[in-house]
């Protein structure tokens, strides 16, 4: 028995050594295209692999969605969760320039008449046209929370507790008619329907230029909120009262809080802000974001923000600005890969990182908001350590822990070798036959270790240039 577990232990020994070395000449052949970061650090993908990117120019519509189609699927999800979930279409006008908003409002623990006793949340996404990637991040956020999709690991326990009290307003695409734009073909489009960006229409510093200004880029309007998208989120805001405001983006890996316009920080609630969003980064950025003020950190300063608005003027006590995605590394004609993943698999686990990054957002917030004495009101759920599971208003318990699917911890298992103590082999084995399973074990771990260093090494020397979040251009972000 012994002598086949060392057969078996040459055997893929030498598999290994044959699949190192057909990796090496694969990754090191003149032939092959350059693998391109897509933003996050070791993530590799061969632009010639046409099974995962079918044309890096054009959206692949079998990955994401058509405006529309998104919107319907929301409007069907938020129809089969009607307990906990309810849409509104805001509408506006400005000079026969017509927009319709879809906003979608979540209550976990039923809906209620009074929010006031709640925590809120307003989450904005698809402010920008060319950035589809947010609004799908979006989408998956409802699903989630309507239980059709997982949470992953979380703390339950902490999760049933803040949610009955939590109110949630999510706004999947602020810019619809941006968006119509880059799905017939302007691929480099960020700004709404009329060539206004929406992101430099608020009132706040709004209309200042910088050197580089580009209207091409970043034009802020006639005046200040002369676009009705802007309206219609800062009256929402103004009406709903939340408590945090993100407006997601991509285009860089980023954890912004205010200001955009200067580059300093709010005097009051800087550092429960910045620890919130390291912790966001540690968890859910694999600790690449850049995170800080928008102003000292994106290489330049931007007037007429949204997060500025909030934060500023309705006195929002914690309003971010989220980067999720970026590839600097890209031409700037090719938009849509620089603001987007392509390749399905990064796809998933860009949606699926983000959309889970608003759970711990949620569960992190009430002790974020419990440092801000000055800025946000007493709320029971500041303390939901003390709120007994059974207070869930409206529905069950029973019923809201279904919604979550959480991953039990994998329970250690015994590999049957145990280098500190008495070694557990299998019955029947004699002295040498030990001696030589142990010795071919230990012989197996000395040689993966060598095939490791081995492909590091390779795969280091083929010119891969690492990610940095600034890149060497400016980009709108």
């Amino acid at each position: 028995m012994a002598l086949n577990s060392w057969r078996s232990t040459v055997r893929t020994i030498l598999l290994f050594c044959f699949l190192l070395r057909s990796s090496c000449a694969s990754a090191r052949s003149p032939d092959k295209l350059q693998a391109t970061n897509f933003g996050l650090r070791g993530e590799a993908v061969v632009k010639a692999d046409h099974e995962n990117v079918r044309n890096l120019s054009e959206p692949n519509y079998s990955l994401y969605q058509r405006s529309d189609a998104l919107l319907k699927r929301v409007r069907d999800l938020v129809e089969h969760h009607p307990q906990i979930m309810s849409m509104e279409v805001l509408k506006g006008e400005q000079d026969g320039y017509e927009v319709e908003i879809t906003v979608v409002t979540v209550e976990p623990g039923g809906r209620d008449i009074s929010q006031d006793t709640k925590m809120r949340l307003l989450l904005d996404f698809g402010q920008h046209g060319r950035e589809l990637v947010t609004s799908e991040v979006a989408f998956r956020l409802l699903q989630t929370l309507g239980g059709e999709s997982p949470f992953g690991e979380v703390d339950l326990d902490a999760l049933v507790r803040i949610l009955p009290h939590t109110v949630i307003k999510i706004v999947p695409m602020e810019n619809p008619n941006g968006r119509k734009l880059v799905e017939a073909g302007d691929l480099c489009e960020r700004k709404n329907g009329r060539g206004v960006d929406i992101n430099r229409n608020w009132a706040l510093d709004w209309g200042k230029k910088e050197k580089d200004y580009d209207p091409s880029e970043e034009y802020p309007g006639q005046f200040a909120f002369s676009e009705p998208e802007a309206v219609l989120i800062r009256d929402l805001a103004v009406t709903f009262r939340p408590h945090v405001w993100v407006n997601v983006h991509s285009g860089m890996e980023a954890l912004f809080m205010p200001y955009d316009h200067r580059i300093t920080v709010p005097t009051d609630g800087a550092g429960p802000m910045k620890t919130l969003l390291q912790t966001m980064n540690s968890m859910h950025c694999l600790e690449n974001c850049v995170v800080g003020s928008g102003g000292a950190s994106v290489g330049y300063l931007a007037h007429g923000t949204a997060t500025d608005y909030m934060y500023d003027v309705l006195k929002v006590p914690m309003a971010f600005t989220w980067e999720i995605y970026g590839d600097l590394k890209q031409p700037e004609y090719e938009c849509f890969q620089m603001f987007n993943p392509v390749s399905s698999r990064l796809f998933e686990e860009v949606v699926s990182r983000w959309s889970a990054a608003f759970i711990t957002l949620i569960l992190s917030l009430p002790a974020a908001l419990r440092e801000l004495p000055t800025r946000a009101l007493e709320l029971p759920v500041w303390h939901w350590e003390s709120i007994p599971i059974v207070d869930v208003p409206d529905i069950p318990d029973a019923e809201l822990r279904s919604r979550f699917s959480v991953k039990p911890r994998a329970e250690e298992v015994s590999a049957g070798v145990d280098w500190g103590s008495d070694m557990q082999t299998e019955p029947g084995l004699n002295d040498g036959e030990k001696v030589l399973l142990e010795f071919s074990l230990l012989f197996t771990g000395v040689v993966l270790m060598f095939v490791c260093l081995r492909l590091f090494r390779c795969f280091s020397s083929t010119g891969h240039v690492s990610y940095s979040p600034l890149g060497v251009k400016r980009v709108q972000v």
